[in-house]
């Protein structure tokens, strides 16, 4: 797989830009939101970059970073998406945009995006709720990254994986439970859980 191409940007189109790498033109396809912030032609840059393999053709997709570059991946794993469709969210927001829309279940954001409508919206919840990064859904809703990150990693020392108690975690979290402390909140969740195992 092509993990990034690093070369120079030789010509911006519509949808995609050429990248020119030792001599050879690589066309790229780009979010749309990418078109009012490329440099010149001229300039040198890199691109994060997915390899799609069709009956006829090979097609690559560029991307700024390494988050958008990973969410696109993720977006190709939900029913309907496609390239097309995940290449459009990534048009609309940016990764952290899109966690906090999952985070929230927004589907009025996730309409935003071209081509996805209520169902659609319905299903990227459905099926992306419990899948993206715990850490990354938590640090999109919340103004205390940095304590709900120590809350996790107290959680694992103690032996809890992120799967087992970020249900926990959110919960408190959207009902405004959470507090300052980072012990306070790691007890917190204890408490909850063994709630819930002794149910």
């Amino acid at each position: 797989m092509i993990d990034y191409l690093r070369g120079t940007l030789t010509d911006i189109r519509t949808e995609s830009v050429i990248l020119e790498v030792n001599g050879v033109g690589y066309e790229l396809a780009v979010p749309d939101r990418y078109m009012a912030s490329l440099p010149p032609a001229g300039e040198q840059m890199r691109f994060f970059t997915y390899l799609q393999v069709l009956d006829n053709e090979f097609k690559l997709y560029g991307f700024f970073s390494r988050e958008e570059q990973s969410l696109f991946k993720t977006l190709l794993g939900v029913s309907g998406i496609g390239a097309r469709g995940a290449l459009n969210i990534l048009g609309t927001m940016g990764p952290s945009q899109f966690y906090a829309a999952i985070a929230s279940e927004d589907e009025k954001q996730l309409q935003k995006t071209p081509g996805i409508g209520k169902k659609t919206a319905q299903r990227l919840l459905f099926e992306l709720k419990d899948k993206l990064p715990s850490d990354m859904i938590i640090s999109a809703g919340t103004s205390e990254p940095g304590m709900i990150g120590q809350v996790l990693e107290a959680l694992e020392v103690l032996g809890f994986s992120r799967n087992e108690v970020f249900p926990i975690l959110r919960e408190l979290k959207e009902t405004g439970q959470l507090s300052q402390r980072v012990e306070d909140n790691v007890k917190l969740v204890l408490k909850r859980n063994a709630e819930k195992t002794n149910r």
